[in-house]
């Protein structure tokens, strides 16, 4: 079996490499004879920009056209080697708001290309004296910029650029993120939270700011254990002046994303050249909700005469108010059913029902992001930066719940002839007894983030030496402790019905009892949670280039000591006395709080019930302060653990640039190692008490990496790249844990394992870009993930304290893939007639196919898709910017996404495919003040999820929201 799979990965690895270099190979041989790139070298000091392009005009025989305006102030870096005339303009330029493109004589047009609101040039097809010139502003312009920036790099990037200060395409990072080819997210309350890359899960991605790793905040609300997912609701986007989507590797760049890398950039000021105060206020109203949110920022930033010096303030302050109408917990099991009521199990093994949960959902969210940046450049050889970054999250939690048709009854309980049973699917019946649940969860929950860092870089004699610190935090807690509030009791016969997901919510009907009568159910308990993870990164590198002349432009080299320690602590107590068995009157209820609970949705299901007041409802229970005084409990420690982690890292690496049969080729190729020492402590049950336990495990990596690009034309360039890649296992992952549901009539329990070994892959990517006009581009390309230690979740059987639980803990497996294609085009009409002109377009399109093995708990394995994973997604923008007048509308849409592969396929819910349809319109009262409205989710797309053939198992409905306000920059 073994043999099998590593021939299998072998041949496709062969046949991937073969494919992409034979691609390769084929377009040097075609454009060998007629390539306009010609290839010279080059050997030019660091000096100021016009003059270095005009000893390159001399050096290459290329006239380089450009206005003494547009390069003013500039400073080239040191260039040596052999490269294509245009390829050494756009190194000297990289950095700057410049672009070049090849006039069709021959000449290099370099001209500004703006990322401001202020009007800038895009070079243009003819010299600047002689024509117009083609003028990019505002998003057009970010789009502009960040496709050069694409283009000018060695790996395989995108990069999404705020249009102007504050003005991020999107009030959530990861909603801008989503645009992007092979990035899809992951949404909770109706924002953006998580983001996959190229099909894989947030826990394969590394998140930096400003090229430094960051702390990540755990999701305390439900004590759901993200591990390593940076959440991004956590940071306001208008912090942000860019963010690069890595997807192959660097040697330089951190190890740890089999997915990608995700840098996000913060402004500063010598970057803008100039003072500037920006300001912007905008209201927002989700439909749901009705209220209206308030949404401030505001950024100011100096800059020296001689611009020597300059420093930075930015800060946002935002509120916003969330409900989501949902249904959730829809159990389904294999059985059998008495039909005719004689007490014997009649039918044949079919899909039973066995609970459902509508749940409403609501929070109260105010967030505030400050960043600061002083930043000191004497003269062009030294730069030091210092700057900082914190956030704080609130949310006020409050959840509304109840169970039914929940099975109880089954499989005989059903009234004589009412079971409905379709193509082995128990759709309907009506139950003879049920029983019930009302909940209600209240708490508060706190997300603070910061990061200090500084750097340092010198610059002399064709040597770089640079230098960076930085120290974060990220800290999740409760401060107001959770509570639920339970009830539970019979209601007496119900009436079921269910339906295919995406046709209607199941109907259910409760023939004798009302769940909005306050003494219909007895109290159960009321469950008392506080929760905290305390996430810290240090880190500190020391990065080392010599400029070279000939094939190796500049080498590479540096070190890096990085340490994490994550604390996660849990208390869990059960209050039953004076609440247990009592039946209270209306004075402990308070009304429901909306009139359409799923208003709209197909369905007729309860939409009110009787809601707890937790005040009142804790005043009753007794006992509370000794169970709150007592020490904590088996559960409590078993749930509790800590991580550290140390990262000793250092890499070689070299810059090349050669002619080949007359194409001009550029890369990098270099190695990285890393030896990780983690230490797991927490607590094992030996069945009578939790004793204290500590693993350590230490393990190397050597990570080589290769990036080509062929400069085929002068606008169409191709790429290889090919790199082992790693990431670490969750942190959550790695405890030695044990959390026990609560529920005693659901026994699951998780765990943790301290032995897992990080996941392991080699990748290939291969692209085709075609740049056939300013500002705009097709390309093409191909993705292979071949993942040679694969973790996956297995589900077993664990005794404790003589119950039987159904364990799902994690376990290295055998191997995985993840292969795919990803298409993107982006246009500026500029060649329209007035006023068509000012039109222009984004669409991509992203296929994934995957494949892992797994282990049965019984022994043996199997092969499924990986889970998490959308096979399709894409995107389509359509936008127009005109003079005052801007408009943006982008629709977004992925694929179904499985959560259980194999076995019965009931162990998760799926998700079932989702589109969001989004807008932006402007209108500029003067050149400063900017008049803005927004809708988000504007077509009310709803979440689905389903089990194996469609069948329903959850809805999802977070509204549409729409945003008005003013931006004033001066």
């Amino acid at each position: 079996m073994n043999t099998v799979i590593t021939n299998r990965r072998r041949l496709r690895r062969s046949f991937v490499l073969g494919a992409a270099f034979a691609a390769l190979s084929t377009a040097f041989l075609a454009t060998a004879a007629s390539a306009q790139a010609r290839v010279v070298t080059v050997h030019l000091a660091a000096q100021p920009l016009a003059k270095a392009l005009e000893a390159l005009a001399r050096q290459s025989g290329t006239d380089i056209l450009f206005t003494p305006a547009a390069v003013a102030g500039m400073t080239a870096p040191a260039l040596n080697g052999t490269m294509a005339p245009q390829a050494a303009v756009e190194r000297l330029i990289t950095g700057t708001r410049l672009t070049v493109r090849r006039d069709p004589n021959g000449a290099l047009l370099v001209s500004g290309a703006a990322i401001s609101a202020a009007p800038q040039t895009v070079a243009t097809n003819t010299p600047p004296n002689d024509a117009a010139e083609i003028v990019v502003t505002g998003y057009a312009s970010s789009l502009t910029t960040a496709l050069a920036q694409k283009r000018k790099a060695t790996n395989v990037i995108d990069v999404v650029k705020a249009e102007d200060i504050g003005k991020f395409p999107a009030q959530n990072i990861a909603e801008a993120l989503q645009r992007v080819p092979g990035v899809s997210i992951v949404r909770d309350r109706g924002e953006g939270v998580f983001v996959r890359i190229r099909g894989l899960g947030a826990n394969f991605q590394v998140v930096t700011l400003n090229d430094r790793s960051v702390a990540v905040n755990e999701n305390v609300r439900d004590s759901g254990q993200s591990g390593r997912q940076f959440r991004f609701d956590t940071l306001p986007s208008e912090l942000m002046s860019a963010v690069e989507v890595i997807k192959s590797p660097r040697a330089s760049l951190d190890e740890g994303g089999i997915g990608g890398t995700i840098n996000l950039r913060t402004f500063r000021p010598l970057d803008l050249k100039k003072p500037v105060l920006s300001l912007s206020a905008t209201a927002s109203s989700p439909r749901l909700t009705g209220a209206v949110d308030p949404r401030l920022s505001g950024m100011a930033s100096w800059a020296s005469s001689d611009g020597k010096i300059g420093a930075l303030i930015a800060g946002v302050y935002d509120e916003r108010t969330t409900r989501q109408d949902r249904i959730t917990g829809v159990g389904w099991a294999d059985g059998k059913i008495d039909t005719d009521g004689n007490g014997s199990l009649d039918s044949a093994t079919i899909l039973i029902p066995t609970a459902i949960r509508p749940t409403l959902e609501r929070e109260n969210r105010d967030r505030i992001g400050i960043n600061g940046a002083v930043q000191w450049k004497p003269d062009d050889r030294f730069e030091l930066n210092v700057d900082g970054l914190w956030s704080r999250l609130n949310v006020a939690y409050d959840e509304l719940t109840y169970s039914a048709a929940d099975g109880a009854g089954l499989p005989r309980g059903i009234v004589p002839g009412s079971a409905v049973i379709e193509n082995g699917v128990l759709t309907g019946a009506t139950t003879t007894a049920s029983t019930t649940q009302i909940g209600r969860e209240t708490s508060l929950l706190q997300y603070k983030n910061w990061l200090v860092g500084t750097n340092a870089r010198w610059q002399a004699g064709g040597w770089t030496i640079a230098a960076d610190g930085s120290i974060g935090q990220a800290y999740s807690n409760t401060p107001e402790p959770i509570y639920r509030t339970r009830l539970l009791g019979a209601v007496g016969a119900t009436t079921f019905d269910f339906a295919k997901a995406g046709d209607r919510l199941p109907n259910v009907t409760l023939l004798n009892a009302d769940l909005s009568n306050p003494a219909l159910l007895p109290g159960r308990r009321i469950e008392y949670r506080v929760n905290d993870s305390k996430d810290r990164e240090r880190a500190a590198k020391l990065d080392v280039t010599r400029d070279l002349s000939g094939v190796f432009s500049a080498l590479h080299a540096g070190a890096k000591y990085q340490k994490r320690t994550r604390a996660y602590n849990r208390r869990d107590i059960n209050f039953t006395s004076g609440i247990a068995g009592k039946y209270f009157d209306a004075s402990y209820f308070v009304p429901f709080p909306v009139d359409d609970f799923l208003d709209g949705a197909k369905g007729d299901l309860p939409t009110t019930w009787a809601m707890p007041d937790p005040a009142k409802f804790l005043a009753a229970a007794t006992g509370k302060e000794a169970l709150l005084a007592a020490p904590l409990a088996r559960g409590d420690l078993r749930n509790s653990y800590a991580i550290g982690e140390e990262i000793l890292a250092g890499y070689g690496m070299a810059d090349f640039a050669f002619p080949l049969g007359g194409v001009a080729v550029r890369g990098d190729i270099g190695v990285r190692y890393a030896r990780t020492r983690q230490t797991s402590s927490g607590y094992a049950d030996n069945g009578k008490v939790a004793l204290p336990v500590s693993y350590e495990k230490t393990y190397d990596n050597f990570l080589p990496s290769l990036n080509l690009v062929a400069e085929v034309s002068p606008d169409l360039q191709m790429r290889f790249a090919a790199s082992k890649v790693i990431t670490r296992p969750s942190l959550a992952d790695l405890a030695p844990r044990l959390t026990i549901n609560s529920s005693p009539t659901v026994l699951t329990a998780v765990g943790g394992n301290p032995e897992l070994k990080p996941f392991e892959a080699w990748q290939y990517d291969g692209t085709v870009e075609w740049y056939f006009a300013p500002g705009s581009a097709l390309v093409g390309g191909v993705f292979y993930k071949d993942i040679t230690t694969f973790v996956f979740q297995q589900t077993r059987d664990f005794v404790l304290d003589g119950q039987t639980y159904r364990l799902t803990a994690p376990k290295n497996g055998g191997d995985a893939y993840v292969a795919g294609i990803e298409i993107a085009y982006q246009q500026l009409f500029k060649m329209l007639p007035a006023p068509f002109d000012g039109l222009g377009a984004q669409a991509n399109y992203t296929h994934t196919k995957t494949g892992g093995t797994y282990a049965l708990a019984t022994g043996g394995t199997f092969r499924d898709a990986l889970v998490d994973v959308a096979k399709d997604s894409f995107n389509l923008t359509a936008f127009y910017e005109k003079d005052r007048v801007g408009a943006r509308v982008s629709y977004s849409w992925r694929g179904n996404v499985l959560r259980d592969v194999g076995g019965a396929g009931l162990a998760a819910n799926n998700d079932s495919a989702f589109g969001s349809l989004d807008f932006d319109m402007s209108y500029k009262v003067t050149p400063n003040v900017t008049f803005v409205v927004q809708g988000m989710n504007v077509a009310g797309g709803v979440q689905w999820q389903y089990v194996r053939d469609n069948q329903f198992a959850g809805y999802t409905d977070y509204g549409r929201t729409f945003t008005a306000g003013v931006r004033a920059k001066f």
